[in-house]
């Protein structure tokens, strides 16, 4: 079957596709047609014929026998047609025990700064313990991408097999090689024995027993010797670099410009080699150029004064000299974006963050620190996306859980906040300069909001326990407590945190009005001497926050200005997420001033908004208010509601001797003409061992109107009046006679 250019290509792009979903049963078939008609491809468009070529490397590779001959072969094609890419490079130098050396040679100095080429050389000279030149690879490679993890991992375990060959050898080994292998893979054993080497001079052999120091004695005795013994003598580079290194994991900055030199200007060689010699020769001087390590210089010291000093001038001329000599050095980069988040400049430091992060900034690395810059800018979704991301890629920290708990607390949704700050406070190390005290207080917060003060207790003496007695974020916490135990109507034990937060100074203004309004309203606590009354000059004339509503409504009360108090605290109620405490005490302020109109109202939206909030003492409230503005109907279904609702407080929260509930039903019935009602809540008046004078009365006005001509209960009713002491009038003293005679003359003449 004779095929067209064009459907040639057609079936090169099927293959492809076909290759790709390892479908060979499909493939194989189509192979023989391409092949068949492959002629009609020509030579004028050479990128035609390089398709047919890779796409045939491509296939040979997929098998586990590979035929490197061949493969070799259409790299060649490739080359002749001059369509040749790294990648086609990459495929076949990715067969490093088979692939030939004169591919690599080709492909390196073709592509001298492709990474992947050169890893897969340096894994072709490990197969081939050829230690020295592999090293030299791995090292230009980090020369030009010092984030190649693969790099570093793999140039440790060569130098540690070259290590390992040298010491097992039977010649004699270079000692200063002995040290550069030992030094890089931190062989302590080998370390230990180059101190006792003569061959080495005194500077170097030094760099032995620094190494040896740091990583066997603790971090004070390692800084006890630098300022003793080191400090004074004359280390080499790779020294002073190892104690800057050792500084820095320690974050003692201060050190680092103090065992630190000037750095030395990077010395380039030119990029004109014309074989391979010349290019190993090239990579040799290109790593020891030093560019790198002029850049990691810049970035030690640009790190001690953004931590250490805090000298911005200093942090700007590190970052202007060590861009310059490479602005993609992620690292150095970092550093810029975290200056600039230090300065306010949100958006560049965004920008520069997404900079580090194409040019090698590791994913964790670029992911926490955009974390810290979405919590600074306050994009708490973007911190929620970002953490999402982190915890695809990583396990999480207890960093990345706090902004998540934080994050999600800011939107409010406490639920969800509370189950991230559990699951971190319960499963992570809670160390002291950690994240844990913040998220104890978040979980303080939560829980007041929730009103679970019993965990919110337990979690402030938590948070106390990270805090020197006397730090800012000890009087912090004390605060919260003021305003937390104020709420809860423990006004005594809040008293004692207020006094002694104003006593040290540190009592917040806005919590002012708490402790001047305990003071006031329980006068067995002492105001301080130096607490000052309010005065109209402390309200706030235009009050926009909780905190400004809540502290007028305190000053007015005090002020007594009851009605300004009330609504004042109505407005700090809505306002709060404890809305039903700041109710109820408008409700107190109101009552108190004796505005019933407004307590009716601050009860009827204690009933609408927060019905879960209501009480016997508010319930009660109302419905005595309601009697009091002598709406009788409306208190009297109120009472009966409290009797329901609240049976064992209606009738024991009254004096046994004056029912105070009962006395109210009556007087309310009375009013409704509800005489069955009202008679039987004077029977139970009655019913007690004592009654009171005006009740007897008031029955006896009942009977006279509604049973005359019963003799007999209004005889008993005047001896109950005699009986207990009561004092009869005169004219209630003819008419008890007046009822004895005719009561005689009826029924025992």
């Amino acid at each position: 079957m004779s095929l067209t250019r064009k459907e040639v290509l057609a079936h090169i792009e099927q293959a492809y596709a076909l290759l790709n979903a390892k479908k060979f049963a499909e493939l194989n078939p189509l192979i023989t047609i391409i092949q068949d008609n492959l002629n009609v491809l020509g030579y004028t468009y050479p990128s035609d014929n390089a398709r047919y070529y890779r796409f045939f490397m491509l296939y040979i590779g997929a098998f586990e026998q590979v035929n490197m001959e061949v493969m070799h072969s259409y790299v060649e094609a490739l080359e002749e047609v001059g369509q040749v890419l790294a990648s086609d490079y990459e495929y076949i130098c990715s067969y490093y025990k088979a692939c030939p050396e004169l591919v690599y040679e080709k492909a390196l100095q073709a592509y001298p700064y492709n990474e992947t080429l050169h890893i897969h050389y340096a894994l072709k000279l490990q197969v081939e313990k050829r230690y020295t030149e592999a090293i030299a690879i791995l090292k230009y490679v980090l020369e030009c991408y010092p984030a190649t993890t693969e790099a570093r991992f793999l140039l440790w375990e060569i130098q540690s097999a070259q290590l390992e060959d040298q010491v097992k050898s039977t010649e004699e080994a270079d000692c200063y090689q002995l040290l550069e292998l030992a030094s890089a893979t931190h062989n302590l054993d080998v370390l230990k024995g180059l101190q006792l080497d003569t061959r080495l001079d005194k500077k170097t052999k030094l760099l032995t027993f620094i190494q040896v120091a740091i990583w066997e004695l603790r971090s004070v005795e390692v800084i006890e010797l630098w300022k003793k013994e080191w400090k004074t003598l004359d280390l080499t580079d790779l020294s002073r670099y190892v104690l800057a290194d050792y500084a820095k994991a320690f974050m003692m900055y201060d050190l680092v410009p103090q065992i630190l030199k000037a750095p030395q200007n990077p010395d380039f060689p030119d990029a004109d080699f014309t074989n391979f010699t010349e290019y190993k020769a090239f990579i040799q001087a290109f790593t020891n150029a030093g560019w790198q390590l002029v850049q990691h210089h810049y970035l030690l010291l640009g790190n001690a004064a953004y931590f250490h000093s805090k000298n911005g001038n200093a942090v700007k001329i590190c970052l202007r000299n060590g861009l310059a000599l490479n602005d993609k050095n992620p690292l150095l980069l970092n550093l810029k974006a975290m200056f600039l988040k230090s300065e306010g400049s949100y958006q560049e430091a965004g920008a520069t963050y997404h900079e580090a992060f194409r040019n090698g900034l590791t994913m964790d690395n670029y992911l926490q620190y955009l974390i810290e810059l979405n919590n600074r800018i306050e994009s708490y979704q973007g911190v929620l996306d970002t953490v999402k991301q982190f915890h695809i890629r990583h396990t999480p920290t207890l960093k990345s859980m706090f902004f998540k708990a934080r994050a999600l607390f800011k939107f409010h949704r406490d639920d969800e906040a509370l189950a991230v700050l559990n699951e971190a406070l319960q499963d992570f190390p809670l160390h002291s300069r950690s994240y844990a005290p913040w998220m104890y207080h978040y979980r303080m917060i939560i829980n007041k909001r929730k009103r679970n003060y019993t965990q919110y207790f337990l979690d402030q003496q938590a948070e106390i326990n990270y805090y020197v007695d006397g730090d800012d974020d000890y009087f912090d916490t004390t605060n919260l407590a003021v305003e937390t135990i104020f709420e809860q109507g423990e006004y005594e034990e809040c008293y004692k945190y207020a006094i002694y937060n104003h006593e040290q100074g540190k009592l917040t203004e806005e919590l002012y009005p708490i402790f001047q309004w305990i003071c006031f309203y329980d006068f067995l606590l002492e105001k301080p001497d130096d607490l000052q009354d309010p005065t109209e000059a402390n309200i706030n004339k235009q009050p926009e926050t909780f905190e400004d509503f809540r502290n007028n409504g305190l000053i007015y009360w005090m002020l007594d200005d009851h009605t300004a108090a009330a609504e004042s605290l109505m407005v700090a109620a809505s306002k709060s997420v404890n809305k039903a405490i700041y109710l109820k005490l408008a409700l107190t302020c109101a009552k108190e001033g004796f505005k019933n109109s407004l307590s009716l109202t601050i009860c009827e939206t204690i009933r609408k908004e927060v019905p879960e909030a209501r009480e016997f003492k508010t319930d009660y409230t109302y419905a005595q208010i309601l009697n009091d503005e002598h709406r009788h109907e409306e208190a009297y279904k109120a009472l009966l509601d409290v009797l329901k609702s609240y049976p064992e407080r209606s009738f024991f929260e009254f004096p046994k001797d004056y029912n105070f509930l009962l006395h109210i039903l009556k007087n309310n019935v009375k009013a409704m003409e509800n005489m069955s009602a009202y008679t039987k809540y004077i029977s139970m008046l009655l019913s007690r061992d004592t009654p009171i004078e005006n009740q007897l009365r008031e029955q006896q006005e009942l009977v006279k109107s509604q049973s005359e001509e019963d003799l007999f209960l209004q005889h008993n009713l005047m001896e109950n009046l005699v009986r207990f002491n009561f004092e009869l009038y005169p004219e209630e003293q003819e008419e008890l006679k007046e009822m004895k005679m005719h009561i005689k003359a009826a029924h025992f003449a």
